[in-house]
């Protein structure tokens, strides 16, 4: 539940607008939730006056995921987020080809926990299957709204390449499109279909064939990372798809690893940090 006093400066707002305009909801999340002004129920279409006391309350939304337990590295938690750190191998959320065992059944068996209720995990981002590290599930539609909408989330990666990078920094701004059914993206123009993706690069130390970089992600493109360095001739170690194949790894070697957001609770910046999978501490 959520609370708030109206200002004076929005009186005559429909309850729908003020949490749309000033609260960052979204119009879906509105649509499963009960408003009480000033200790009485009403409709979402009802005008406020300065001074109202408005309380917002989340319906329940359910899930048909199966709870399964599951040991979670949780780095962080309050009422409104949970934050893990993903071990790789696992898929995120159910899809087509994998609806059995996914992080997502353990979360939903952690929130049945500690809740006792059957909750839907909304994922803020998504790692893919053998990518380890940072992931942010928001508990409301409250902090995903205001995640999505309202903050500059910063995020950064390790991976280790193939072969020696030369340049210490550099930034990669080729658009990524996906062509017919494969699994695969491309660098695509946009013109044909492909989206505007960005990718700075950092090189932190350099092996006899290999290399350790930091990568900050600027948009979210699918396989972004994977194929922004596998186009300079630098796939992710370990990466098949993408021509990393390698003996020393048995997956991409690429950890999200350092997160930094504003709090949707305290309105306050918070740094978070996972350490590197022991698959790629051995290997540097």
């Amino acid at each position: 539940m959520k609370k708030f006093v109206i200002e004076k400066e929005y009186k005559g707002y429909t309850i729908k607008r003020y949490l749309q305009e000033v609260q960052n909801y979204s119009g879906r999340s509105i649509r499963n939730m009960k408003f009480i002004l000033d200790n009485k129920e009403v409709r979402p279409d009802k005008k406020v006056k300065p001074f109202n006391r408005l309380q917002v309350i989340e319906k329940n939304k359910g899930t048909n995921i199966e709870p399964i337990a599951m040991d979670l590295d949780i780095v962080y938690e309050d009422s409104e987020l949970l934050i893990l750190n993903k071990e790789p191998f696992i898929v995120v959320h159910p899809t087509l080809k994998k609806v059995d065992k996914t992080l997502a059944h353990g979360i939903v068996h952690y929130f049945l926990k500690t809740t006792g209720n059957i909750t839907v995990p909304r994922f803020y981002n998504r790692l893919d299957m053998n990518t380890s590290g940072l992931i942010v599930i928001t508990k409301t539609a409250y902090a995903q709204a205001f995640l999505q909408d309202k903050v500059d989330v910063r995020k950064k990666y390790l991976a280790i390449v193939k072969g020696l990078v030369e340049k210490d920094e550099f930034v990669i701004e080729s658009p990524i499109g996906r062509v017919g059914e494969s699994l695969r993206r491309e660098i695509l123009s946009v013109d044909k279909g492909g989206q505007e993706a960005k990718t700075a690069v950092k090189v932190l130390k350099r092996f006899e064939d290999y290399t350790l970089i930091e990568c900050e992600l600027f948009t979210g493109r699918t396989h972004q990372i994977r194929i922004h360095l596998s186009s300079l001739g630098h796939p992710i170690m370990g990466d098949e798809l993408y021509g990393g194949t390698d003996g020393r790894a048995k997956r991409q070697l690429l950890h999200a690893y350092k997160l930094k957001l504003i709090n949707p609770k305290t309105k306050e910046e918070q740094n978070f940090e996972a350490d590197l999978p022991n698959d790629m501490k051995s290997i540097i």
